[in-house]
């Protein structure tokens, strides 16, 4: 799709079905078109193109949602411009439905039901790739700490160099995205920029930073395969969990782990920007594999 393209975000909502086993997905009918559809709109200026998709869930839905794996982008001509829409799987979490002006109706149904009511070119796709793998994920967040200044700039400690005014920024974005991941546990390689980098979010989630020196740029060189095998046991701990490291183990390290619990390519970028992460969705059944990963930049 062109660069100028209009952005649009929802996602697959999805719930353990009400009556017997199975799930059933979410879709919404939109009166201006007479149409069965994802729920998904366009992004706000400046709006986090996850964030977005949160928003447009919720309020076209009612319903709050934990993010899963992240599903395929559709590009399309409205009205004859450019439109890119990009989608996640949503786990149901609170609220219910209100018609409102956008919305009058919603149906739950199993996929392959719902997918009948879906236009073929457009969200059909998107629910086909939710069939294809249906098993619930938890995250593991993993970031690379957010702007710091200019470390020959730094007179002191370089363990000591804090977040400058740009990186105090990025950790606040980054406190919204790790509550759409429900994080529960937080580790921190043992140097102040990652501390603060998760300051918001875990004194938001009322969460303590465990310190884990293996995960620093010196742990790391110290003991390499330590560091590997230590990360590994962090994403088979079953909670979701951030994690926020240094530009060493990004995105190597954490891809290696990625690969050896079955994870797809990676074909995001190799370059993590500070405050950006890598977030592998790991399934919750007793053979944990990493089903996605996905690059969450700090702007939309």
């Amino acid at each position: 799709m062109a660069d100028d393209a209009i952005q649009a975000a929802g996602g697959v909502l999805w719930r353990p079905a009400v009556e017997g086993p199975g799930i059933e997905v979410g879709i919404v009918h939109r009166p201006k078109y007479d149409d069965w559809s994802v729920p998904k709109g366009k992004l706000m200026p400046g709006e986090h193109v996850l964030l977005a998709a949160l928003r447009e869930v919720r309020e076209e839905t009612g319903y709050s949602a934990v993010v899963g794996r992240r599903l395929p982008s559709i590009g399309y001509l409205k009205d004859g411009e450019p439109k890119e829409a990009h989608y996640w799987v949503l786990r149901q979490k609170a609220g219910r439905f209100v018609p409102n002006d956008e919305v009058d109706r919603m149906m739950w149904l199993p996929p392959r039901e719902a997918q009948v009511h879906l236009l073929p070119t457009r969200d059909r796709p998107i629910l086909q790739a939710f069939e294809a793998d249906t098993r619930p994920t938890r995250a593991v967040v993993v970031v690379r700490h957010a702007s710091a200044g200019d470390r020959d700039a730094w007179s002191g400690d370089d363990h000591d160099r804090p977040l400058d005014e740009l990186g105090r920024e990025q950790a606040a974005l980054l406190a919204d995205l790790l509550d759409a991941y429900d994080v529960q546990r937080a580790l921190s390689a043992d140097v102040l920029r990652c501390i603060e980098t998760l300051g918001p979010s875990t004194t938001r989630r009322r969460l303590t930073v465990e310190s884990e020196p293996l995960l620093s740029e010196s742990g790391f060189a110290a003991n390499p395969d330590a560091a590997e095998e230590r990360l590994l046991d962090i994403v088979l701990d079953p909670r979701p969990t951030v994690v926020c490291t240094q530009k060493t183990l990004l995105p190597g390290v954490v891809l290696a782990v990625a690969s050896r619990l079955g994870a797809p390519p990676y074909d995001g970028p190799n370059n993590v920007r500070k405050g950006a992460a890598l977030v592998l969705q790991v399934t919750t059944d007793s053979d944990p594999q990493v089903v996605g990963v996905d690059y969450l930049p700090t702007t939309g």
